[in-house]
């Protein structure tokens, strides 16, 4: 495997190839997870500015219904971007991940969706079918920034 000079887009490329490949088997929820946490806490630091600032309202268009997001929570510090829009969104989902506050659901049995969580208040039930089409236009957008 290699890399381009640049790590975090090689890295999105990489992680679109993986989700595009349709892995459906019995690992597939922890594979999404997995593309997740490197979507969002491995190109945070320098490309979490590339994600629209695009309200939570017009979150459909990115693959979860915004019935999903049950509180978006509240920005902490002077730099945290509006939780009201994707890159909130996505500002406060890095944070429920990389803290591993994500749980499935149901807690027994076969996955239909995950919550997350954060100190920030976000609290957020996306269904399968809906975080696997997010990370794949996720990744897509980060690919061409």
């Amino acid at each position: 495997m290699s890399y381009l000079s640049n790590f975090e887009r090689s890295f999105s490329e990489h992680t679109l190839a993986i989700v595009e490949e349709g892995y459906s088997g019995e690992y597939d929820a922890t594979l999404l997870i997995n593309c997740l946490l490197g979507l969002l806490v491995v190109p945070k630091e320098t490309m979490l500015h590339a994600i629209p600032d695009t309200p939570l309202s017009e979150l459909k268009k990115w693959g979860i219904e915004p019935s999903s997001i049950k509180a978006t929570g509240q920005a902490k510090g002077k730099n945290d971007p509006d939780p009201n829009t994707l890159r909130g969104l996505v500002f406060n989902m890095r944070h429920s991940v990389a803290h591993f506050r994500i749980k499935p659901i149901p807690s027994e049995g076969e996955v239909e969706a995950f919550e997350f969580t954060n100190d920030r208040g976000l609290h957020a039930e996306v269904a399968l079918a809906e975080l696997r089409e997010f990370v794949k236009r996720l990744s897509a957008h980060l690919k061409v920034q």
